[in-house]
């Protein structure tokens, strides 16, 4: 996720220069680039790790990290791979202690205020998960030809999609090829 959000603050993809024609529009300053919450989102992923990594290490965290913003995406990601190998490794140590109730809160609790986040919301705004979408081109099936074949992303990472026709219930089989992927690739809008 950390990484996830940190491509989405890329200036060049979340940049809107200009959203009248003709570049009128009367505000006196230029919209920032990448949302606020986005960037707190990340500062917060990062500050709970550190933090908590910290508290494993029988150290007592003070304050908030904040990213910096030449940190990429893959240096985010191995930070966060780095810190939860130590988070996880003492994980049993902590459970025990006092100090898991804030750690759990911040990862499956609801913010204390409008502003604030867990890991939760931020999973909940920002999902990795793709929704399942309609193919453009026809079902194989020779009895079916129609226009409802449904694509179901992966809800893991290592899962296949899935693309079934909802009228016939024809299913594709194993794509370890990317025949399926290639066959249905144009999509015609979101599926339900």
């Amino acid at each position: 996720m950390l990484a996830h959000l940190r491509s989405l603050t890329d200036p060049l993809k979340a940049a809107v220069y200009d959203k009248e024609p003709g570049g009128g529009g009367g505000h006196t300053h230029a919209p920032p680039p990448v949302p606020v919450e986005l960037l707190d989102a990340v500062d917060f992923i990062v500050t709970l790790l550190w933090s908590t990594r910290e508290v494993v290490e029988g150290r007592m965290p003070e304050g908030r990290m904040q990213v910096p913003v030449a940190a990429g995406a893959f240096v985010l990601r191995d930070f966060a791979d780095d810190m939860t190998v130590e988070i996880l490794s003492g994980l049993s140590a902590l459970s025990e202690r006092a100090e898991i109730v804030p750690f759990a809160d911040a990862v499956i609790g609801r913010p204390e205020h409008k502003d604030g986040w867990t890991l939760r919301t931020i999973f909940e705004r920002w999902s990795l998960r793709e929704e399942p979408w309609w193919a453009a081109q026809r079902c194989p099936a020779p009895s079916c030809n129609s226009r409802t074949v449904k694509v179901t992303p992966p809800e893991l990472p290592g899962e296949e999609t899935r693309y079934a026709c909802q009228k016939c219930g024809w299913e594709a089989p194993d794509d370890e090829d990317g025949f399926w992927a290639s066959a249905f690739s144009r999509r015609e809008g979101k599926a339900a």
